[in-house]
């Protein structure tokens, strides 16, 4: 076992007698061992031990073990205890999923505040195989077939190479003392339905199961290799990024198999492979389509596919949901005259400043991103809000109003752009500045203007 560990870090160069890792001990079996053999190798170690509050005294006991052991060994110990259930109630997430969130925002604390350079896990070659068949079974793409990562940027796993029986071995060999979690014999966790009911049947049918799999995951490594860089070159003809917006041009995307292609492209950021169907047969339909997944939304615009951020420029007050409607009642951030000159005011992602400067001293032409508007044609309080349906405004430059919804037509603004649209308006409710787009001719700068509002726009 010591050899093929010192191998195996070798091999891989997860790690070398120069770094200090923070090892994640949680007193099993694994993680006892894995703090073994760190320290029969003569690695700088620290470790980090999270009571998560889930099994009352038996995680007190697992607590104790670890703290004994690094005493004993004078290790610097590191302890944390969450209400896990508490964060997980607030997340509406599993418990699993709340733990792991916790721990791995806290290894990145202890790492960066302490000067580890790795967080070494013990995930063992178990644990790579029902990762595997958790995947499969819940749906993914070829990336979640291929197991854990032995290095993923700071995390390292120098235990993959084995077997949970020859840990149990050399633990039992070497004397090392370790505690049963009862939670793992649970079938309600389904890892713990393939372990205890799964994979027993599948070795069955091949004593061999372990190595096999690990030999079918390498090669789905390679394969993965060959089809990462298919999609790297179909990202730069087909993927443009702009801010935290990604568009997909539609007719760049291969003909043959373009669900396989779009679940490449959109699984990171949560689509599942029902939903990328979904967008697939909406390809050639008409435009105004909207998916979802759990953190992002999708628009099928013309000839353009738009993912957004679910929530992007929510503002406090507004509901924090994709199904937005401009015919809903409006939000609105007032501003009196008094103290405007100076000001900030920060509306979801957009920044806007305020200023109110004499006419004879500004530059008119500044971009659409700032509005230069007669500072005594306005009343106040001016508001900024979101667009409604009915809103008019009569574009600089034009005769007449306009419908606002006409207006975006014809500058041919996505669905998402129109929801997120903010316009400044006068205390009478005219429309002064359809931000970062047009202001409104009535409230042009004129020659008999003397004090003007300068608006700048930012973010957004």
């Amino acid at each position: 076992m010591l050899h093929q560990f010192t191998s195996y870090i070798a091999r891989g160069k997860l790690f070398c007698h120069t770094d200090s890792l923070l090892v994640t001990v949680s007193g099993g079996v694994d993680s006892m061992t894995l703090l073994h053999l760190l320290l029969a190798t003569g690695y700088k170690v620290g470790v980090a031990h999270c009571n998560f509050r889930l099994r009352g005294e038996e995680s007190d006991g697992d607590e104790q073990l670890v703290r004994q052991r690094c005493t004993r060994e004078n290790i610097p110990l590191f302890v944390a205890h969450f209400d896990t259930e508490k964060y997980a109630g607030q997340k509406g997430i599993s418990t699993q999923m709340a733990a792991r969130e916790l721990r791995y925002a806290w290894f990145e604390e202890v790492t960066a505040a302490h000067g580890f350079t790795k967080i070494a896990v013990a995930h063992n070659a178990n644990d790579e195989v029902e990762t595997f068949f958790l995947n499969l079974v819940r749906g993914t793409g070829l990336q979640g077939l291929l197991g854990m990562a032995a290095a993923q940027r700071k995390i390292v796993r120098p235990l993959l190479f084995a077997p949970r029986t020859e840990i149990l071995q050399y633990a039992q060999e070497h004397g090392i003392h370790f505690r049963e979690d009862s939670s793992n014999s649970h079938v309600k966790y389904a890892r713990n339905r393939i372990r205890i009911n799964v994979l027993p049947e599948l070795a069955k049918l091949n004593p061999s199961l372990l190595p096999t799999m690990q030999g079918n995951m390498e090669r789905l490594r390679a394969a993965q290799r060959l089809v990462a860089g298919m999609v790297d070159d179909l990202q730069k003809k087909a993927c443009t990024q702009k801010e935290d917006m990604l568009y997909i041009k539609i007719s760049e995307l291969p003909a043959e198999q373009r669900s396989f292609w779009l679940f490449e492209l959109l699984h990171e950021r949560g689509f599942s492979s029902a939903t990328v169907n979904g967008i697939e047969a909406a390809l050639s339909g008409a435009s105004g389509k909207i998916f979802y997944s759990p953190t992002h939304r999708l628009l099928k615009d013309r000839e353009m596919l738009i993912v957004a951020p679910k929530k992007r420029g929510t503002i406090e007050g507004e509901r924090a949901t994709g199904d937005w409607k401009p015919t809903a009642t409006s939000w609105a951030v007032e501003l009196k005259e008094e103290g405007l000159d100076g000001q900030e005011v920060k509306v979801g992602s957009a920044v806007f400043s305020f200023e109110i400067i004499e006419a004879a001293s500004v530059r008119l032409n500044q971009g659409s991103n700032v509005a230069l508007l007669d500072c005594d044609m306005l009343q106040f309080p001016i508001r900024l809000r979101r667009w409604q349906a009915g809103d008019r405004f009569a574009p600089l430059g034009m005769k007449g109003e306009k419908k606002l919804s006409d207006f975006f037509t014809d500058s041919k603004l996505t669905l998402f752009e129109k929801q997120e649209q903010l316009l400044l308006c006068s205390a009478n409710g005219d429309v002064a500045w359809v931000a970062g787009r047009r202001i409104d001719n009535r409230y042009r700068v004129t020659k008999n203007t003397r004090r003007i509002l300068k608006a700048a726009l930012s973010g957004g």
